[in-house]
């Protein structure tokens, strides 16, 4: 009861805490502040997030729907975070002096929609993944788990490269730069070492059998 109880409560806290701190450290104006700010708003961070709360579950259906829920949960956090920060203000129409301003429910609760729309469809997937990265068995499991383990590397590789790509010449760019090289550097690598780990524990039993 205790474990199922900590695989929920466990990534409420952590999606909680992505969702808030991404505004919250990129509000501070400091360089470490920002390249943190970054990674934590990062799409392959939210799908780590997804993943996470998967590999956790003690079931396919409860990684599925768990990873939903972080997923809603990251996301009404950082867009509620925002919305405590200013952002969301719209013209007050009723307003002569078209001065005022008001919070914009509509704009606020369409961000949210849409992109809880986006955790509906990958954030069971990534949740799956995730379950799926331990849930094999028989002597093949290591290669049968792999193309589960490098989900995150892969979705990694992809977001930063696509990121490299169109945000070179951004304002941010000597930040961001630096933050999305070292990041896929340090993805290609995982993949690398978790492909050669799969390799080498589906050979050590036909090793140890023939000898």
């Amino acid at each position: 009861m205790r474990s199922s109880l900590s695989a929920i409560v466990l990534p409420v806290v952590v999606a909680l805490t992505v969702g808030v701190s991404g505004p919250l450290l990129e509000a501070t104006g400091s360089p470490a502040g920002h390249v943190v700010s970054v990674i934590l708003v990062s799409g392959w961070m939210y799908a780590l997030i997804a993943f996470g709360t998967g590999l956790a579950a003690r079931s396919k259906v409860g990684a599925a729907l768990t990873a939903w829920g972080a997923l809603v949960v990251t996301v009404t956090a950082y867009y509620t975070t925002k919305a405590t920060q200013g952002d969301f203000r719209v013209p007050d129409y009723n307003d002569p002096s078209n001065t005022a301003e008001v919070f914009g429910w509509g704009e606020f609760l369409s961000m949210i929609a849409v992109w809880c729309v986006f955790a509906t469809v990958l954030g069971p997937l990534c949740g799956l993944a995730g379950h799926l990265s331990r849930a094999a068995h028989g002597p093949r499991r290591p290669l049968l788990r792999l193309p589960f383990q490098l989900a995150i590397p892969v979705v990694v590789v992809v977001e930063t490269t696509m990121r490299l790509t169109h945000e070179a010449g951004g304002a941010h760019a000597s930040v961001v730069g630096p933050v999305w090289t070292v990041t896929r550097l340090l993805a290609l690598a995982a993949a690398l070492f978790l492909a050669a780990a799969a390799v080498l524990a589906t050979r050590r039993p036909q090793s140890t059998t023939a000898s």
